[in-house]
């Protein structure tokens, strides 16, 4: 055994003797990984048997003596054990943030003769369908890394026996989210539940999901159905908690959350420990490798050779057999479709005498926010409005104040209700209830379009109506990954048949695309997106950067990096707080008597910005700043000194296209159709999720910045203005529509 000789260790509470009585006992102890590395998992084996702990328990006076400063990371750990008759070994491994475990003790022990003889573990064949799965996306992860290696990971993280924590008295409370399976957003993991505590006042809580992180969570919220179980416990009507906590990529399953709490005395408690299993409903997920019969057979191979070794039975073959053909068929569900070969399909003629047939358009967003969708579509439908002939009526599930900006533009709005169709469980229900709520006048239309995916239900009642249709996809996401929350399973069929439907699904990013190509049956197009070069090169004449800051209560003086879009997990806003904390101080020690300020436009109410506020005050960062949505986004354009993009997944973001416009430095995250606008010397480029790859975007913009060089700005400028000109763009997409109201 070598351990590394930064680590130190101690184990505090063990048995006399490492003899063990029958039954369950507890070790104890702290671990230090040194101040460059730390700890994200522990366990124990006792023999062949793995038991999980929880590490990362705060260890007053030992967690500010070995950094300086109070955890995290914190260096506590608790292990609950039951050896079994006859056990002789005992190991303690630690897991780093690499996914390396290494063995830091071991000890020889001996059993009371009165306990348990060890429990035979479950047949490979009982387990296969799963273990299949998770080692082919480690596979994908870490390609280099020996089959038998990540099969041993695999195999041990499945015989490990869990150590969850509840609330002891006098807390009070239940974890409600997540249990078994914690459901991932963009990152981040959602939980809620409830706690109170008989005699203290709760301060704060927060949570862990890894070493270093530490989320506030909002707590103190209305639970009025508390009391009819604990009458006389103080703080009950108001107990509920919710919250979100980052997840790292490459967390190991089952994944361990904690959440602590803070009385007004000063005192800190574990209140919950739950370990999950990790499912991604939205974001980046890791997938799975292409479809192939010798991969499968290679992950087959390293599972059983590794049954062998963790003293696993393989199962009769029957069993076996019937577990591999399971094993198989998810593999076949579940693995990247083939993206066949894609031949862009001529654009439609634009020169020539010009065509005046009128056209009456019916246009369907799924929201009236002000987003990027919306804007997008607004802009198309203004164009095909002034068209000779042209008209355009607009049709949304939802109300917002783009509804003035149609209107303003003369396009009349009418919002529908399609909460009862899209509440549906089956299709027999959906289709009454969608005729139902939407009655539309066919006979003035000749052509929709749909904007966005969710506007599926529009292209169907143009089919059922023998109308021509686009439907605008901006997604980057799968049917099913994207409607999980959203639809019941048996609606999402309806979503795809809008696919096939449609006379045209229309794409402004190859990438996006290529996540659809399935579906495509000759009615994909590709066509650029645009921007609105003359109106941005007046506006910036127009308007005087300090004159806008002011108007917005903004520092004329101050540094402003800006982030523009709705705060939301998609978008990724957490992760720019945490760069803006990262480089807290750094930034203080480089440009001394420099106000840097960290912009986030686009707040909207719900619990996402709240937890984003009470972040940003428990680590006192008064340089950031929240502003709402806004309809007068050029303000902050033309205000800003660089943008940043935090996106998790975006198909071809305006807010991109406008900034280069406005010869904006950018630092943006690398997804989707994101590379299919700027190249990597036009901006600086991070990995979605990234804090620390972002703080270095961050620190390299602002020195481009402080030492005058534009360069990227003006080669991103020259670029979008060279390629997605709107007097280019605008007229191909008019084209389409053109052709398709013909269906031709």
């Amino acid at each position: 055994m070598s351990v590394p000789p930064e680590w130190q260790f101690d184990i505090e509470v063990r048995p006399p003797g490492w003899s063990f009585p029958a039954g369950k006992s507890w070790l104890a102890g702290w671990i230090f990984a040194g101040e460059s590395r730390f700890v994200t998992d522990l366990r124990a084996w006792i023999d062949g048997r793995p038991f999980l702990g929880l590490p990362g328990l705060p260890k007053p006076g030992l967690d500010e003596k070995f950094l300086h400063r109070p955890g995290p990371p914190y260096s506590g750990w608790v292990i609950q054990v039951e050896p079994h008759r006859g056990a002789a070994l005992l190991r303690l491994e630690a897991r780093d943030p690499t996914g390396t475990w290494t063995e830091f003790f071991r000890t020889a022990i001996t059993v009371a003769a009165d306990a348990p003889v060890c429990p035979p573990p479950a047949p490979l064949s009982g387990r296969l369908p799963e273990l299949v799965p998770t080692l082919l996306r480690l596979r994908t992860q870490r390609p280099r890394t020996p089959w038998a290696a990540l099969a041993d990971e695999v195999v041990s993280a499945a015989l490990s026996v869990p150590l969850n924590s509840l609330p002891n008295p006098p807390f009070h409370g239940a974890l409600e989210e997540p249990r078994d399976t914690g459901w991932l957003r963009y990152g981040r993991l959602s939980m809620s539940g409830w706690l109170a505590h008989r005699t203290e006042k709760i301060k704060r809580l927060t949570a862990l999901a890894d070493a270093v992180q530490e989320s506030p969570i909002l707590h103190g919220l209305a639970r009025p159905d508390i009391g009819g179980v604990f009458a006389d416990l103080p703080g009950r009507e108001h107990s509920q908690f919710v919250g979100h906590v980052d997840l790292p990529a490459n967390q190991s399953a089952p994944a361990l959350l904690k959440i602590f709490a803070e009385l007004e005395n000063g005192e800190k408690h574990l209140a919950f420990a739950q370990r999950f299993t990790p499912r991604v409903i939205a974001g980046a997920d890791t997938p799975l490798p292409p479809l192939s019969k010798q991969i499968f057979a290679k992950a087959l191979w390293a599972l059983r050779g590794s049954a062998g070794r963790h003293g696993l039975p393989t199962g009769s073959p029957g069993a076996l057999l019937a577990a591999a053909r399971a094993a198989w068929a998810a593999y076949v569900a579940e693995a990247p479709a083939k993206v066949r070969r894609h031949r862009a399909a001529p654009l439609p003629a634009v020169s020539g005498p010009a065509d005046e047939t009128p056209l009456r358009v019916l246009v369907v967003t799924h929201n009236l926010n002000f987003e990027g969708a919306p804007w997008f579509i607004f802009e198309l439908a203004r164009f095909l409005a002034r068209q000779p002939g042209g008209s355009v009526r607009v049709l949304s599930p939802q109300e917002g104040p783009m509804r003035r900006v149609f209107e303003e533009a003369g396009m009349p709005v009418e919002v529908v209700n399609l909460s009862a169709a899209l509440a549906a469980t089956s299709a027999g229900e959906f289709d009454p209830a969608l005729h139902a709520a939407v009655k539309t006048d066919w006979s003035q239309v000749d052509l929709l379009v749909a904007n966005t995916m969710v506007s599926f239900w529009a292209v169907q009642l143009a089919a059922a109506a023998r109308k021509p249709s686009l439907l605008y996809v901006h997604e980057s996401s799968s049917v099913r990954r994207f409607f999980e929350p959203l639809l019941a399973p048996a609606l999402f069929p309806l979503v795809e048949a809008a696919f096939h439907a449609a006379t045209r699904v229309v794409f402004t990013a190859d990438s996006s695309r290529t996540v659809f190509d399935y579906l495509d049956e000759g009615n994909f197009r590709l066509l650029p997106s645009w921007v609105d070069v003359a109106r941005i090169d007046a506006f910036a004449a127009a308007h005087e950067k300090a004159a806008l800051r002011r108007k917005h209560g903004l520092d004329p003086a101050a540094m402003l990096l800006v982030n523009i879009g709705s705060i939301c997990e998609r978008k990724g806003q957490h992760i720019y707080l945490r760069a803006a904390e990262l480089l807290r101080q750094e930034l203080q020690f480089t440009y001394p008597g420099k106000k840097i300020q960290w912009v986030m436009v686009g707040a909207r109410p719900g619990v996402y910005l709240d937890t984003l506020k009470q972040e940003a005050a428990l680590h006192g960062l008064d340089n950031v700043v929240f502003l709402p949505e806004s309809g007068e986004i050029f303000d902050f354009y033309r205000l800003a000194d660089v943008f940043v993009c935090t996106s998790f997944e975006e198909s071809f973001p305006r807010v991109l296209l406008e900034s280069a416009a406005f010869r904006l430095p950018i630092v943006s995250t690398n997804v989707n159709g994101i590379a299919e606008m700027l190249a990597p010397d036009e901006a600086w480029f991070t990995a979605p999720g990234d804090r620390y790859q972002l703080a270095e975007a961050v620190k390299a913009a602002l020195a481009a910045h402080f030492a005058g060089d534009t360069s990227r700005a003006e080669r991103a400028r020259a670029a979008i203005v060279r390629r997605f000109h709107e007097a280019d763009s605008l007229p191909q997409h008019a084209a389409l529509a053109r052709a398709a109201a013909r269906r031709s």
